[in-house]
């Protein structure tokens, strides 16, 4: 293995544990999202 397939295969790790701490914050945040109060001003639901 030489030093260009020692840093694709880091570089491979990182991008995948972003992707994972990325996921973890969207999962957290989704919550407060799909729970939202429904009277917001922004619904427009009721035709207004």
């Amino acid at each position: 293995m030489n030093g260009w397939d020692l840093f694709t295969w880091i570089m491979a790790l990182v991008l995948a544990g972003t992707a994972v701490v990325i996921f973890a914050y969207f999962l957290r945040d989704a919550g407060g999202i799909l729970n939202r109060d429904r009277g917001d001003s922004d619904d427009f639901s009721e035709g207004k």
